[in-house]
């Protein structure tokens, strides 16, 4: 029961963060960038977040990949690592989008036949 609780209370936790980001926003960044993150299980980081007024697809997300290219994915493709303030945003991000703010990823990381198969 205790677990179920843990869940509740972290829920209500996105709700607050939610209204502080939609109600309260000034502008500020919130999370400091660059930052590290992953697309499709791939390393990269997170150069700008931008609203490009396209509500379909939300937020965007310009980030470098290891050999330095770069590419604007939607922002609810990337994974922030476990803990970090960026992880904490976008769990609250993908609850006020109407997603499971903590999907189950199997690892950050794909193995290499894969990321070579799926690159972004």
């Amino acid at each position: 029961m205790s677990r179920q609780r843990n869940l509740d209370n972290d829920l209500r936790a996105l709700d607050d963060l939610i209204k502080e980001i939609t109600v309260d926003a000034y502008g500020e960044d919130e999370v400091p960038l660059p930052a590290d993150g992953f697309v499709i299980g791939e390393p990269v980081s997170v150069l700008e977040m931008d609203y490009d007024r396209n509500e379909r697809r939300g937020l965007t997300a310009r980030c470098r990949r290891e050999d330095g290219s770069e590419r604007v994915v939607a922002a609810l493709e990337l994974v922030f690592p476990k803990g970090s303030i960026g992880a904490r945003y976008m769990a609250a991000y993908r609850r006020w989008f109407g997603l499971d703010p903590y999907p189950s990823f199997s690892s950050n990381r794909v193995s290499r036949s894969k990321q070579r198969r799926r690159s972004f």
